[in-house]
């Protein structure tokens, strides 16, 4: 029982980890950025080639493109698919299309990491301008990130993690320590049957993972593809990707040759370290920033099988060298000599680590919203657990504890292995850098006019009343029964533009749609913006011309926004949520946990069972709050603007009417959440974690710029989403002014 109890701070640990690593929700790599036609716009000519554009290079001999038809019949006579010199956009030229709707579907595999992709986006060609969009965003879907492929991915991973660390622990500490104690124990040899199952793991995991990601277009790729032996890289042709992973396949198959024949085992650590190399370069560094980031990322795994790979070999050692006192005099040397090799190869680690989470984050903000970010929380919080222990075992071993620090370093083993399993899924999820921002139009809706000509309904819906071509509806009914009108000959719309833009009136007749009683055109009949007069003229069989005229305000169009792409991430567990409400902030919650801690401490100086578990839940109480208060900070650090957004001034004057504005603004999109009176008591805040706040307390800490920014933008880590689309630009500003007098600085 008392083993048993030494090991339980380790489980935890492990457990912890296992629960911050959750599920991995890995999105396709090479995401459709754009496309022209755009998706689930009407087009009035048929074009002549599609046009996509992605956020990586795609492999342009594995892409499968088709264009569907309505009941999904396939448009035969695509034209062969090309991409431009940076492999990013792709042209596909397209035989002539009827009036219709049409689905494009596409399947692509990234040429850095060979990630495939399954996507679809429909446009619509309607020459007369009637019928309405489809208006269907772009989807899409990974077909190479499942559970299986990642596991596979893992397996390969942490065999070739052992792999170089065996020969390292063996090379670099057994070795010596025996040649210098001039002993050597019966049975100690080099661990051959270890490093044959390491290399050949490394190698069956790789093949597996790249044929489970490859098995969406296998055999198309096979078809073509030439066939060497063991190639399991061939369906990525000559990809970069393809090319790296080759090189890790060739790595492990020379180690798994050298193990078996017992050469040299300096040689079978050069091909584990050809193996990571391999594994490195078809990385998110090396695909992101190149070589050099590349080197980086290889340099951090060798660091980790210098720290971690090695704890399997010395737990091996341990238990053969576990009854004599010789043994256990060899035992703590090796420990020791180990030690300082881990005080080199950890800061590594942390270093080179370091070094490319930014490249592949690209902002603080994806640290939260994205999964990309929340994995590596996890894999940081795991790697300072795994600090943390090897400290307490390099203390423990210089005290000559050796027996208390042998279930530490199983609780060691099992972090970096959970570490591993993070990293396998950083490598298949996308990097948050990599995710396209999202481009926003303005909100403003379509305008739906009403009335009636004689004894007619008219019913007029212009699509986006702003200067530039629009489309326009017309619907007609008897004014009596409601019945729509099929007896109507011509109908014409007269535009007369405001006072003072010198544009002449023009008249624009409507062609027919699909359905009888519904006519519509499309153009630039409104070039300014102002208050247009639109009147309708409808001439029906036998019957006089009849009219009506509309009141049309045509406003400005706002250019598109770039907004961050939304949130994707875990944000903020409950449990942390819930102990950020009830904790103090700023520098008093922080006191909080210092103080749990400190207790703690002087509970240690006392002795006692009861002692022991109160001393144990105050450390979890200290970690607790620790975590929940690190968490506000990191929401906070995450949500934090530019410097230029945080400085951006309010180009709306702050007076009455700017502020009436606001406030109905707020009634409408904000009160729900933050309450009628800012409090944070909304009818849909009840449970929410964390809680909206109350903006007494939230909004004189911060500049307009920074209120306009999350207006804009959202925050991640909380519920509050982002308003642009909803609310224009001038909204969010008037909404600055509002605030900005509803809850002064006190």
């Amino acid at each position: 029982m008392r083993g048993r109890a030494r090991r339980w701070p380790a489980v935890l640990m492990a457990a912890i980890g296992i629960a911050l690593v959750g599920p991995v929700v890995a999105l396709g790599h090479a995401e459709l950025v754009s496309s022209s036609p755009g998706a689930g716009v009407s087009v009035p000519e048929a074009p002549p080639r599609l046009t996509m554009t992605f956020s990586e290079p795609i492999d342009p001999i594995t892409a499968l493109v088709e264009v569907l038809a309505e009941g999904g019949v396939a448009i035969p006579g695509l034209g062969t698919l090309t991409v431009d010199q940076a492999g990013t956009t792709a042209f596909i030229p397209l035989p002539s299309l009827q009036l219709g709707l049409y689905r494009v579907r596409y399947r692509i595999t990234s040429a850095d990491d060979g990630h495939v992709l399954d996507g679809s986006w429909s446009f619509l060609v309607d020459p007369t301008g009637t019928l309405p969009p489809p208006g269907v965003a772009a989807a899409s879907s990974s077909l190479s990130s499942g559970p299986a492929t990642v596991f596979a991915r893992w397996v390969a991973l942490l065999a070739g993690l052992t792999l170089l660390g065996t020969v390292i622990f063996w090379i670099a500490s057994l070795r010596p320590v025996l040649l210098g104690l001039g002993i050597a124990p019966p049975g100690l040899t080099v661990p051959w049957l270890t490093l044959v199952a390491c290399s050949a793991l490394a190698f069956i995991g790789l093949a597996v993972h790249l044929t489970l990601a490859a098995e969406p277009f296998s055999r198309a790729a096979a078809s073509g593809a030439g066939g060497f032996p063991l190639d399991f890289a061939a369906p990525f042709g000559a990809t970069r990707f393809a090319m790296a992973m080759r090189v890790a396949l060739v790595g492990s198959g020379a180690a798994v040759f050298l193990a078996l024949s017992r050469r040299s085992v300096t040689a079978v650590g050069l091909a584990a370290t050809l193996f990571l190399a391999g594994v490195a370069l078809a990385g998110h560094p090396a695909s992101t920033g190149g070589v050099i980031f590349g080197l980086a990322d290889w340099l951090h795994l060798a660091a980790i099988a210098t720290w971690l790979g090695t704890l399997p070999g010395f737990l091996l050692l341990a238990r053969r060298l576990r009854n004599s006192e010789q043994a256990r005099a060899t035992l703590g040397a090796v420990l020791r000599r180990h030690s300082r090799v881990a005080l080199v190869a950890a800061p590594v680690v942390a270093l080179t680590g370091v070094a490319n989470s930014p490249l592949l984050l690209g902002s603080s903000r994806a640290l939260l919203g994205s999964d990309y970010g929340n994995l590596l929380i996890a894999k940081a919080l795991l790697f300072s657990l795994a600090v943390a222990i090897g400290a307490a075992n390099f203390f423990l071993v210089r005290t000559g504890s050796l027996k208390r620090s042998l279930p530490l370093i199983g609780g060691e083993l099992l972090i970096g292995i959970v570490a591993v399993l993070v990293a396998a899924g950083l490598a298949t999820a996308q990097p948050a850098a990599n995710r396209p921002s999202v481009l926003v139009r303005p909100a403003i809706g379509a305008a739906q006019l009403f009335g009636a000509a004689g004894e007619t309904t008219v019913h007029v819906a212009v699509n986006l009343p702003t200067p530039g071509i629009q489309r326009y509806q017309v619907s007609l009914a008897d004014a009596l029964t409601g019945a729509f009108r099929t007896d109507v000959e011509e109908v014409t719309l007269d535009f007369r533009p405001p006072a003072g833009t010198g544009l002449a009136a023009q008249r624009v007749p409507l062609a027919h749609s699909l359905e009888p009683w519904l006519w519509g055109v499309s153009g630039d009949f409104t070039p300014a913006a102002g208050s247009w007069k639109l009147g309708v003229m409808v001439q029906r069989t036998g019957e006089p011309e009849v009219s009506t005229v509309f009141a049309l305000s045509v406003v400005t169009v706002l250019p598109p926004e770039r907004v961050p792409a939304p949130p994707n991430g875990i944000g903020v567990p409950p449990p942390l949520a819930l102990l950020w409400a009830i904790l103090p902030t700023g520098l008093a919650g922080g006191a909080v946990t210092v103080a749990l801690l400190l207790t703690a401490v002087g509970f240690g100086l006392r002795k006692g069972r009861r002692v022991e578990i109160l001393r144990a839940g105050l450390l979890l109480l200290a970690v607790a709050s620790g975590l929940a208060v690190g968490a506000r900070t990191m929401v906070d650090f995450a949500n934090a603007p530019s410097a230029a957004s945080a400085a951006a001034v309010n180009p709306i004057p702050p007076d009455a009417a700017s502020s009436e504005r606001g406030r109905r603004l707020y009634l409408a999109n904000c009160s729900s959440c933050h309450g009628a009176q800012g409090q944070g008591d909304g009818p849909t805040a009840g449970g929410m974690l964390p809680g909206p706040g109350n903006l007494r307390d939230i909004v004189p800490g911060l500049s307009n710029g920074t209120l306009a920014f999350r207006m804009e933008a959202g925050e991640v880590g909380t519920q509050m989403p982002s308003f642009a689309g909803v609310l224009t630009e001038d909204d969010r500003w008037d909404l600055v002014n509002y605030l900005r007098g509803a809850f002064p600085t006190r």
